[in-house]
């Protein structure tokens, strides 16, 4: 961390003159220093009489330093004492801001029963772990900043103190022209005023302001509600999803989709949580086999923000199949072609509207779409499996055997392809020469789609699937 500003230091010649009259002072009043008794720890310095030192932070309008050390057996802890706490200009000029408290652990050597009690009750306040833990904080001992062993020498480390009192004062700053303002303007002035503080120490002694934040921003509008609340909303709405799937389980229909509604006008879900939701809500419209619901319903999943691509394609894929599903075919057909013309790749909907087709016998109409949709997939091996698949089944439909079989020859030959998809070709290969009766060929197929894949896990459950193929068609 690098200076912010020049330290002032004693020339050699004070130096020496401090030196000489704190010897006097010391021998004239008959003070003496004992084996083992700490120096730096006087009246500049740290004080272990912590209430003591409370009341002067107040009476000097100083912030407090209080230091969790383990002084006889932590070695951090001493290489802190010996680099920084005991250099007599670090505690010269760290004390005109802050008021320094000791709060010693010793393992190996006596300490007053009052003292360890008042040292623990400060470890427990700050949640203290490890040693030695330095909790910067203002005279109501509310923190701003937390410190540890740092390398560097007293001066990189004074710096880093003061460095961080910038925070408590910023903070103070911001807090005081929150005063005289409301709405938005507040938000933002309390956000600047903890956002440069560490977030546990935000999370645990600030949770008033996060609270008054969040409040002002309760529509996000400043996206502060979303920094300072978003995990608790998150957990919120995990609850709430949990409550909205066990009651369009256990309520009936119509009540289940009334008690959905009115929750979703209460809280803001993001798309995804939304689209789960309305999944819910969607099954029970068709418990109740109104079209018109499941419709409006599947609109509002298609337009959601958010919602592009093949996601939105298959929720639009999905309307389709209900309403042909419900005797609206020619209503479904002219809903699939207006979103082909509109859609970008319109992959899904091309291998549905295929699919659609071939259910009713237009396999030559099918097979069109189904080359559209291939000539834009090459980069989605997952749809064009399906297409290649519907196609060659299509062309087997039409009596041209050899035709589906290149199909799924060429694909399964395609190593730029995934090769569980190959192997899952030749699977469908297999399929269609066990019903032309070409059963050694067929097993020919399933053994290269077994190699074909690549881990021997993968090779096993392959090996499964082609076991109960064949005990399926018995041979």
């Amino acid at each position: 961390m690098s200076f912010t500003s020049a330290i002032p230091t004693q020339n050699s010649v004070n130096r020496l003159r401090f030196v000489i009259i704190s010897t006097l002072l010391m021998f004239l009043s008959g003070f003496s220093i004992s084996a083992g008794q700490e120096v730096g720890f006087t009246e500049v310095g740290f004080t272990e009489d912590a209430p003591k030192a409370i009341q002067q932070a107040k009476a000097e309008n100083k912030d407090v330093i209080l230091l969790f050390t383990g002084s006889d057996w932590c070695p951090p802890c001493k290489k802190l004492e010996k680099e920084v706490l005991a250099e007599k200009e670090f505690l010269d000029e760290i004390s005109k801001q802050y008021v320094l408290i000791k709060l010693d652990f010793p393992k190996n050597s006596p300490q007053d029963p009052k003292l360890a009690e008042q040292n623990a009750g400060y470890s427990k306040k700050y949640g203290i772990d490890s040693f030695p833990t330095l909790v910067l904080a203002d005279s109501k001992l509310v923190p701003f900043a937390f410190a540890g062993y740092e390398a560097g020498g007293h001066l990189n480390y004074l710096d880093l103190l003061q460095t961080a009192r910038k925070l408590r004062i910023n903070r103070d700053a911001k807090l005081a022209a929150a005063k005289a303002e409301t709405g938005e303007a507040r938000a933002r002035l309390l956000d600047e005023a903890i956002s440069e503080m560490r977030q546990e120490i935000i999370g645990v002694y600030y949770p008033e302001i996060i609270e008054e934040i969040v409040a002002l921003d309760k529509d996000n509008a400043l996206g502060l509600r979303k920094k300072w609340n978003g995990a608790a909303d998150a957990e919120m709405r995990k609850v709430i999803m949990t409550d909205l799937l066990m009651i369009s389980r256990v309520e009936k229909p119509a009540r289940a989709i009334k008690f959905i509604d009115e929750v979703v006008e209460q809280f803001d879900f993001s798309s995804a949580e939304l689209l789960e939701i309305y999944q819910w809500k969607l099954n029970l419209a068709r418990q109740l086999k109104d079209n018109s619901m499941t419709d409006s319903i599947l609109d509002q999943m298609i337009n959601l923000e958010g919602v592009v691509g093949e996601t939105r394609q298959r929720l639009i894929v999905k309307k389709i199949y209900l309403m042909v599903g419900s005797g609206r075919r020619a209503q479904a057909m002219e809903l699939l072609d207006g979103s082909i013309a509109k859609a970008q790749g319109a992959n899904y909907l091309n291998l549905a509207k295929g699919s659609l087709l071939a259910a009713n016998g237009e396999y030559k109409e099918a097979i069109v779409c189904y080359d559209v949709a291939l000539q834009n997939s090459r980069n989605n091996p997952d749809i064009r499996i399906d297409l290649i698949g519907a196609k060659a089944d299509c062309l087997y439909a039409m009596d041209d055997q050899e035709g589906a079989l290149r199909e799924l020859d060429d694909f399964s030959e395609d190593t730029q392809m995934p090769a569980d998809l190959r192997a899952e070709a030749l699977l469908h290969k297999a399929m269609i020469m066990r019903d032309q009766k070409r059963t050694r060929q067929a097993r020919l197929a399933e053994n290269r789609a077994i190699e074909t894949v690549e881990s021997p896990k993968e090779k096993a459950e392959m090996q499964k699937i082609v076991n109960r193929l064949r005990e399926k068609v018995g041979g």
